[in-house]
């Protein structure tokens, strides 16, 4: 891989390394009300079938809630199944742990190749209705957060965590993948 090429998976090295840093922190970032990260869960759900279903992020809120959350750079209809099961692997890791299961929010993060008029929040099959909690890095005023993030390092000011995360995600809220690597190069040569 060429050095400045974005990884394939830039988004779940993204939400790994934010899940690392995300405890005591909210979603406001991504433009979500929901209570503080009390703690980061493990993501690992146990299936009978040979292989483990493994979300993005899984995390204990503030409010004894929990959020599971998942990137995503397309969007495709079948990938609610995928969240029913990962709901469903959370509820019964609490049932097999003998615990009641929290209320539970499925987030998904749309980076930038997303906008929310190609999404449908809900999904509902009868029997089971989920509504997903959705944010899109595309709505973020990219060129706003930029612009303050660049005078600042430029002033070799700290960064608060939220301006951190920020600038963790700021590539990812870009469309293209040329765009994207275009403020990769740019952010690595602030001085």
């Amino acid at each position: 891989m060429n050095q400045t090429e974005i990884a394939y998976q830039n988004k779940d090295i993204t939400s790994k390394f934010l899940a690392e840093n995300f405890k005591g922190k909210t979603f406001s970032v991504y433009g979500l009300d929901l209570p503080e990260v009390k703690q980061v869960l493990p993501t690992n759900i146990p299936t009978v079938k040979a292989n483990e279903l493994r979300l993005d992020n899984l995390f204990e809120l503030a409010d004894g809630s929990v959020a599971l959350v998942d990137y995503e750079s397309d969007y495709e209809k079948q990938d609610k199944v995928k969240y029913l099961n990962y709901v469903a692997g959370i509820a019964n890791r609490y049932l097999q742990d003998k615990k009641d299961c929290p209320r539970i929010h499925m987030v998904v993060i749309y980076t930038g190749d997303i906008v929310r008029k190609q999404v449908s929040a809900e999904y509902d099959i009868g029997a089971v209705k989920m509504n997903l909690e959705t944010s899109f890095l595309s709505e973020l005023d990219s060129r706003e957060i930029y612009s303050q993030l660049r005078d600042k390092v430029e002033k070799n000011q700290m960064l608060s965590d939220e301006e951190l995360m920020e600038f963790i995600i700021l590539p990812l809220a870009y469309r293209t993948k040329e765009e994207k690597q275009e403020k990769v190069r740019e952010t690595l040569d602030w001085q």
